[in-house]
């Protein structure tokens, strides 16, 4: 009997479930070494054991193990046994407290998914779903949980997307345990989409090897709509303004091109000189106010650029202060102004150079009394020039004086300063100014105390020019013949009339079909086209052109009031050389005809 035991011992010694014999009083009669380590007692035979067992078959449960160093669960198996000649039972015990351990949390898992609106599924790695929440099956039309363990996952998605899930998708998430896209789910009942955060990561085992994945994933369909009508609504901002702008800008043309008309014609009356250059002045704060139109949108999308070139800044300066003195003047307020007699000259862009100054003056007008004070001064700092726009106006709170450059950024509106304006003014300072490698700051001693907005901007040591008068000098063997093609009468006359002053020859059409007709008759060397006219518009004209006999060889500009970035690529598109927005410049006209002009002469 005793070899019989060893032999038992040596056999059970060797295994990891505990096994025990006991007394039908539960006196421990027999245990080997795997018991005495779970029961966390030792030596364990002769002591008494609480373990409920049937006296009369097998029995199989799950029990509590108080051990002293907390609870524990073991899965126990008895069954009666007569034991050296009396009645007792063995009994087989396995440690699972980390299986309910696990059971426990996903039992709270369970609980939790089960009271949550988003879409919480698991799977394991074949992809078969093994649970998913009500608030899930209810999103993507499931009756039930049998249903939806029948449908791979890849079955959520609509077919053009399955590829990628399967392809691309869960790679990533067992090569980094997470990962998440918007896509759309598939309603098994509607077939609609519905789109969704979907949001997955691995289930891991003990050892820390994948064995399924798990997904909290959100229905974003509410947002995306929002999205979609921001875009939209956005698009039809960018429409909008682009038509807005198109439609001021027709009539300045004819304006602008009247008042370098008259300057042509060399009239002798002070008073036309002045009334002409009033014209020419305003017309181009008139266009620069509606490029400000479009830098709402251009700001938002960091879009702006810039058309340097060599400039004196005191000229800038001075026509700038020619504006202002109208508003400035309206409320009776005092311009101080202090400048260098010498050139200050630096390589920017005039038009947003004024465009700042012209913000900063306005700004300081309005916020500052009837017969208030405002001072503007520059001075050369070493290699920079500084300019201050100061006024004894409202000031800036400190509250607001860190943020004042931000976009939408005003003080407190009252009654009398309802025209505060929309907020971009600043912002747009701050961007054109760093734009030109320079930086633009405010102070103010506080409420009620004034301002000051100081501007540092690098300049150009050594220059011996400075820009020309945009209107040009006739060249005596100009020679060259240009169409002028467009619908509005006023802009196509004035145009022509410009060009003729200026010793091209000139012919006009008011349609696309006249142009067509007039190449063919008067052969000119460039064509000056409208794009916004009815029938046939300058994008389709300029195609029909290109595939004239001749047509490859003309000079095709685009002369329009749409002047946004698509705009100009969709004229690269149609076959047009140039892309020229209204009202026309003269002298930016004049150097694209250069190369033509010298190519003729030669």
């Amino acid at each position: 009997m005793a070899t019989h035991r060893s032999k038992l011992d040596l056999i059970l010694g060797t295994i990891t479930d505990g096994v025990l014999v006991v007394d039908s009083q539960g006196v421990v009669l027999y245990a080997n070494q795997a018991a005495e380590k779970l029961l966390a007692r030792s030596p364990i035979v002769g002591q008494s054991l609480a373990i409920p067992v049937n006296p009369d078959k097998n029995s199989y449960q799950d029990i509590n193990l108080i051990r002293p160093n907390g609870l524990a669960w073991a899965e126990m198996r008895s069954t009666p046994l007569e034991w050296d000649g009396q009645p007792g039972y063995v009994i087989a015990l396995r440690d699972i407290t980390e299986r309910k351990h696990i059971e426990l949390e996903r039992q709270k898992f369970v609980s939790l998914a089960d009271n949550s609106m988003e879409f919480i599924g698991m799977s394991d790695m074949n992809f078969i779903p093994f649970y998913i929440n009500e608030a899930g099956m209810r999103l993507v039309g499931l009756d039930s949980l049998e249903q939806a363990v029948r449908t791979p996952v890849q079955e959520f998605f609509f077919p053009e997307d399955q590829r990628f899930i399967l392809g691309e998708f869960f790679p990533r998430v067992v090569r980094e345990g997470h990962a998440d896209v918007e896509i759309r789910f598939r309603h098994f009942k509607s077939g609609a989409g519905i789109w969704m955060l979907y949001n997955v990561f691995t289930i891991k085992d003990s050892t820390g090897e994948p064995v399924g994945f798990a997904t909290v994933s959100r229905d974003i369909s509410a947002s995306k709509q929002v999205k979609a009508a921001l875009r939209e609504a956005n698009q039809r901002k960018d429409e909008f303004l682009a038509m807005l702008a198109h439609e001021l800008r027709n009539p300045l043309t004819p304006i602008n091109n009247a008042a370098h008309i008259l300057d042509r014609l060399n009239l002798e009356d002070p008073q036309l000189s002045w009334a002409t250059e009033i014209i020419k002045r305003q017309v181009k704060h008139l266009t620069h106010l509606v490029d400000d139109l479009l830098d709402v949108s251009r700001i938002a999308r960091g879009k702006i650029s810039l058309k340097k070139e060599r400039i004196d800044l005191v000229e800038v300066i001075k026509a700038v202060l020619e504006t202002a003195r109208g508003f400035i003047l309206a409320k009776q307020q005092h311009l101080d102004v202090c400048l260098p007699e010498q050139p200050i000259l630096l390589e920017g862009d005039s038009v947003r150079l004024s465009q700042v100054l012209l913000n900063l003056l306005d700004n300081a007008s309005k916020y500052s009394l009837e017969k208030g004070q405002i001072e503007v001064n520059a001075q050369r700092l070493g290699a920079e020039v500084e300019i201050r726009v100061r006024d004894n106006g409202t000031g800036i709170s400190p509250e607001l004086l860190p943020t004042i450059f931000d976009m939408f950024q005003q003080g407190m509106r009252t009654l009398d300063r309802s025209q505060g304006g929309l907020g971009i003014g600043l912002t747009l300072v701050k961007q054109l100014v760093e734009l030109h490698g320079g930086q633009v700051t405010a102070s103010s001693p506080g409420a009620g105390l004034g301002s000051t907005f100081s501007i540092r901007l690098p300049t150009i040591v050594k220059a011996t020019t400075v820009p020309v008068s945009e209107t040009p000098t006739p060249s005596p063997n100009a020679g060259m013949r240009v169409l002028v093609v467009d619908d509005d009468s006023d802009v196509r006359m004035s145009t022509a009339l410009l060009l003729e002053l200026n010793g091209y020859e000139v012919k006009m059409a008011d349609s696309g079909e006249q142009a067509i007709t007039l190449i063919d008759a008067f052969h000119p060397d460039v064509v000056l086209l409208d794009i916004g006219m009815p029938g046939e518009n300058g994008y389709q004209v300029a195609q029909c052109i290109r595939r004239l006999p001749n047509g490859g060889d003309l000079l095709l500009i685009a002369l329009s009031g749409y002047g946004r970035a698509e705009d100009l690529a969709r004229s690269q598109e149609a076959g047009f050389d140039h892309h020229l927005v209204k009202p026309l410049n003269l002298h930016t006209l004049c150097n694209l005809l250069e190369p033509k002009l010298t190519n003729k002469l030669n």
